[in-house]
């Protein structure tokens, strides 16, 4: 039977709601962000085409996240992150529902959980010293690049990215997926430590690999709670500021693309291995 976006979205707020409680209960900081933020303030919802949720979180909380979802996994659901997924590809985290099955173009044949998601998205203070700016901007980037390598050591998989720092790209193609993990833990850490939790400005993790832009703090915090569906979910105050910035006249509804094909989507998918 094909998947209704209906469907797919009932999921998806399924996963979020636990996600956020799972939050709240830990006293983790997080905000609805890119097209969830949008819904929220133009449909208190869904934009009615939209087929996935994301939200963000500061790198010290997301780290405090990490901690607590070890010890304490939500019942149904599986983290998709460095150390838990085989070959997962992404320089952020999804949050899946077991038992689901929905592939996207870049997940291909990899080892990891395919299940449905809600992204989440990690922003990082950055320094005021401009050579500190310039240092972080290189981890960060191998921190992303053996993301990428991580899933899969063909060079020709690596796609929609410019290397300018073919040095280090070539040392990272040179390594097994073992080392390329132990090499994603650590400049994940390395990165988000030269950021002070109280910079005036923040980067958004970028996948392009480009020299990030830099944007106000207030873009994201302090937060604030707004409707979406039946319940307040933490958003950012500031909120005009940052939808403005992403998508100028954002009370316009524009159409996008979906992130996969609903016929591909399974919400009972209990047979399939590649769901867990």
């Amino acid at each position: 039977m094909a998947c209704t976006l209906q469907a797919l979205q009932d999921v998806e707020y399924e996963i979020l709601c636990k996600f956020a409680d799972f939050c709240d209960a830990n006293r983790i900081p997080y905000g609805l962000s890119g097209g969830t933020l949008l819904g929220a303030i133009r449909h208190n919802g869904f934009i009615p085409w939209d087929d996935d949720v994301d939200v963000h979180m500061e790198i010290h909380a997301f780290r405090k996240f990490l901690r607590c979802y070890r010890r304490h996994p939500i019942p149904g659901l599986h983290l998709s992150w460095i150390d838990s997924d085989g070959e997962y590809p992404h320089y952020f985290a999804k949050l899946r529902r077991n038992g689901t099955f929905m592939p996207e173009e870049l997940n291909g044949d990899f080892d990891q959980h395919n299940g449905v998601w809600i992204d989440i998205f990690v922003y990082h203070g950055v320094p005021n010293n401009r050579f500190l700016f310039a240092l972080q901007q290189k981890l960060y980037f191998i921190f992303a690049t053996a993301a990428r390598m991580h899933a899969n050591k063909r060079l020709d998989r690596v796609d929609h990215v410019e290397f300018d720092y073919s040095r280090q790209y070539r040392l990272l193609a040179g390594m097994s997926r073992k080392s390329l993990q132990r090499v994603r833990r650590l400049f994940f850490f390395l990165y988000g430590h030269i950021g002070s939790r109280r910079s005036e400005y923040i980067c958004y993790n970028d996948w392009h690999l480009e020299p990030k832009e830099k944007l106000p703090r207030s873009f994201e915090l302090p937060l604030t709670k707004h409707v979406f569906r039946d319940r307040e979910f933490s958003i950012p105050q500031n909120y005009d500021a940052a939808l403005t910035k992403q998508y100028g006249n954002y009370m316009k509804p524009v159409m996008y693309p979906s992130h996969t094909k609903l016929t591909h989507v399974e919400l009972d998918a209990h047979d399939r291995r590649d769901t867990k």
